[in-house]
């Protein structure tokens, strides 16, 4: 009978369809019902906000302040004992219950002993290799720093001298509409930048994602 054999990438792939199934997302309706008031408030406030800066209206800056006592206001809630004790044991808890239970069927599969360390640090170092092959955008990162350092005192130059065209209510009012627009864009930036990097990260993601969890197996379950 013929031997059967596995190389790395077969027990990723086992490793990635696992994870498919596993959800690390709390739905929405499935929130504790501090954290579905306060989803809404910051629903609604950024249209608020998106709305009266379309309108050059000098209103959005309370929006803004009212935007961060809410952030702050979840902030001191969310991180209540009672509150954290809730998540804990409702999600944190059988989501990791499940993560543990996925890596270790894994290496069952593949006939790999969880307390064996030292095959288990092989299998880290094999995906930290993998992982590092992914980042695409890294021969990029150098050029892009490059570019940054040349633009950026272009454009303060560039500012200083349209203000000296502008009085001082007109330089106010072009400064605070361009600090609305930056940080509207920076936030849409923030929301969108998980969804950029599951497209062109999704693989780096999961090699991360595995290496925790072999690392999780390490500490919680070898008994070597």
């Amino acid at each position: 009978m013929k031997k059967e054999y596995s190389r790395f990438c077969d027990l990723f792939t086992s490793y990635e369809i696992g994870l498919r199934g596993i959800k690390n997302k709390i739905p929405f309706l499935k929130l504790p019902f501090y954290r579905k008031i306060f989803a809404v408030l910051f629903f609604f406030e950024a249209i608020f906000a998106f709305v009266l800066t379309s309108l050059n209206s000098y209103f959005v800056l309370y929006i803004f302040a009212l935007m961060f006592i809410t952030l702050l206001l979840f902030l001191i809630i969310d991180s209540q004992k009672k509150n954290l004790e809730i998540m804990l044991e409702k999600y944190y808890k059988p989501y990791s219950q499940k993560r543990m239970e996925l890596i270790i069927s894994i290496l069952n599969q593949y006939k790999i002993d969880i307390n064996d360390k030292e095959t288990i640090d092989l299998l880290i170092e094999e995906a930290i290799r993998a992982q590092s092959k992914c980042d695409y955008l890294a021969p990029f990162e150098k050029p892009f720093k490059t570019l940054g350092a040349v633009t950026i005192p272009v454009i303060i130059y560039v500012v200083k001298k349209y203000s000296e065209l502008l009085d001082l209510s007109e330089l106010i009012n072009t400064t605070v509409q361009y600090i609305v627009i930056i940080l509207l864009c920076a936030g849409v930036v923030f929301v969108l930048i998980p969804f950029i990097k599951d497209i062109f990260y999704r693989d780096y993601k999961k090699y991360g994602e595995m290496i925790y969890d072999l690392r999780q197996v390490k500490l919680f379950c070898s008994q070597k």
